[in-house]
């Protein structure tokens, strides 16, 4: 008796190809570091004991472990053939999820960079993945939070991430007529994120948070002449915003989670 879970890559489960992820011959999902590795960038010099010290960077490397997998008989080269291009030769990161108890919550966007078959005397019947992912965190289920916005609204936001990172969301406003756009953030020294100087008439604004890109979708205008350059984030833990302005806002985005692989 051994556990056996499914696992879900680039939108198709492990059980049509007849797979599970278990430990076979004594290899299996081995421990590994958390992939926020700490790097301290500092200086040290003569005439001084203490470093000047310049802050920790977390981002040195993304998150990387193993995935063993395989069936309860002999894998034959068609079925070989067809799980190496469901797996491997993707050119973008694809998204994993899998179905461990502790796991569900979670998904992974990663590449699988190597595939080697594993034997039972001359007959493959397995499968170690190596996955790395694009940052060194699992990322959580989509949140989407949407408000009617007439005048001031204060909300609440959780970010229930357990990285100390900040979450930059994707937002989406369709004002109802000119004006501006403002978030303030109290729980992240009072940041303010500000869209002013808006165009009159319908538009579609889509504000890429994490790639610090505003775009207005409908007519294409310009909005940056009217950005205080602060682009809004998510602090870990409660947020609590107040919102300003007229229209449809639309806050989407993932929470961050410390996994390990």
């Amino acid at each position: 008796m051994f556990d056996s879970y499914e696992f879900t890559f680039a939108g198709e489960s492990s059980a049509m190809y007849g797979v599970m992820l278990y430990e076979f011959g004594g290899t299996g999902q081995s421990p590994v570091s958390f992939g926020n590795r700490a790097s301290i960038v500092e200086d040290r010099t003569m005439g001084r004991i203490k470093p000047l010290h310049f802050g920790v960077n977390y981002h040195g490397k993304p998150l990387e472990f193993k995935l063993v997998f395989g069936a309860l008989e002999p894998i034959d080269r068609y079925q070989m053939e067809d799980i190496a291009m469901w797996l491997t030769g993707h050119q973008d990161y694809q998204w994993l999820t899998i179905d461990q108890p502790d796991l569900e919550r979670v998904a992974y966007r990663c590449l699988i960079t190597e595939l080697k078959p594993l034997h039972h005397g001359w007959l493959p019947v397995a499968f170690e993945a190596s996955v790395v992912c694009d940052c060194p965190y699992a990322y959580g289920l989509p949140f989407r939070y949407q408000y009617q916005l007439s005048g001031e609204a204060d909300v609440l936001i959780r970010n229930d991430g357990s990285a100390r990172e900040y979450v930059r969301p994707t937002l989406l406003y369709q004002p109802l007529e000119g004006g501006e756009l403002r978030i303030v953030n109290h729980s992240d020294g009072g940041r303010e994120f500000r869209l002013g100087s808006l165009p009159t008439g319908a538009l579609s604004i889509v504000i890429d948070n994490e790639n610090e890109i505003i775009r207005e979708t409908t007519a294409g205008y310009n909005l940056y002449v009217g950005f205080n350059l602060n682009f809004f984030r998510l602090a870990q833990g409660d947020n609590r915003l107040t919102l300003s302005g007229a229209g449809a806002l639309s806050i989407e985005g993932r929470a961050l989670y410390n996994t390990g692989g």
